[in-house]
């Protein structure tokens, strides 16, 4: 599961990733592993009012460039799965290595085959589908979500294996040599 919280809608106006969770899920469903960082996006972080994400918090935080090679690692040999998975690919497709990456699955266009109609929101699809879900808009926790509500779907039914499959043939990452040295931009 990935989730990103930005600056805004739009990378191509300059709106960047100001955090980035990952949660790793086998091919049950069981979580095997998580991570997550603030972001410096080098910009104010946008609408604090929506991810809760202040200046002050990104402050010392590192660039994207200095975490892509954890983040690529992480996703090298596995389905790339988010809520409105549209919205993270187009941040996460900007990025330096993001070209190697080949399985996706979206929980949100999954919704329909799953659960009763109605909004098709992380929050709203949680809800119908008995899902806990609390603090929308933070990274992780919104990937805690879509990690249960992909849980939800493999319990009713969905298969996801020629995914799996994909994912582990596909090339893995190796390190970019991108910079460690954090380069400041403000």
């Amino acid at each position: 599961m990935v989730d990103v919280e930005t600056t805004g809608f739009s990378p191509a106006k300059g709106d960047r990733i100001c955090e980035i969770a990952l949660v790793s899920l086998a091919p049950d469903g069981a979580t095997v592993d998580e991570w997550h960082s603030l972001i410096d996006p080098g910009r104010g972080t946008g609408a604090v009012h929506v991810h809760g994400i202040t200046n002050a918090m990104v402050d010392g935080a590192p660039v994207i460039e200095e975490v892509l090679d954890e983040v690529w690692r992480r996703v090298a040999g596995r389905v790339l799965v988010a809520h409105n998975l549209s919205f993270d690919l187009r941040f996460l497709s900007v990025l330096p290595g993001s070209h190697w990456m080949t399985e996706t699955m979206c929980t949100q266009r999954l919704a329909p085959d799953f659960i009763p109609a109605g909004k098709w929101t992380l929050g709203a699809c949680c809800e119908r589908a008995g899902i806990t879900f609390s603090n929308a808009h933070a990274a992780l926790a919104d990937a805690h979500a879509t990690a249960e509500l992909l849980r939800f779907y493999l319990r009713r039914g969905l298969s996801w294996q020629s995914e799996l499959d994909r994912a582990a043939q596909a090339p893995q990452w190796r390190p970019s040599g991108l910079p460690q040295k954090r380069a400041r931009q403000r």
